[in-house]
């Protein structure tokens, strides 16, 4: 029986053949997996405060704004489970440094656009990994 993953961001998660170039037509190259999102209720999304705000920055005669923000992780991410990996978004894991079963899109797969539209394989932090 293979691994259980969960994947806590709001769309499919494509995984590519570890030979697909980096961009592509969609379509042209089937992903080897797809893992659709879990219910809208398990999502994982970033918690910050935005603790004030900072002078903004003027670019092409405009001012930008600039919020100084502290992220929290997410209060919405399921406990650890025994077989299952969490697919999260890059922010996500990294405001979850200690967690050994957070995956993230790696190497990633684009259109011709620039758009990114998966990846060809997951990374976990350097204090995660094959847990026990």
């Amino acid at each position: 029986m293979g691994d259980r993953i969960v994947n806590l961001t709001p769309h499919d998660m494509h995984v590519y053949p570890a030979d697909c170039p980096d961009r592509i037509e969609p379509g042209s190259i089937q992903p080897i997996a797809v893992i659709p999102p879990a219910p809208a209720e398990m999502r994982a999304p970033l918690d910050k405060t935005r603790l004030r705000a900072f002078p903004p920055l003027t670019f092409g005669g405009a001012d930008i704004p600039v919020n100084v923000v502290q992220h929290h992780g997410s209060s919405n991410l399921p406990a650890p489970e025994p077989g299952v990996w969490f697919v999260v978004a890059l922010v996500v894991a990294l405001a979850h440094p200690n967690r050994r079963d957070l995956l993230v899109p790696d190497e990633a797969v684009r259109n011709l656009g620039g758009s990114m539209i998966g990846c060809r394989s997951f990374g976990v932090s350097p204090g995660g990994g094959r847990r026990g």
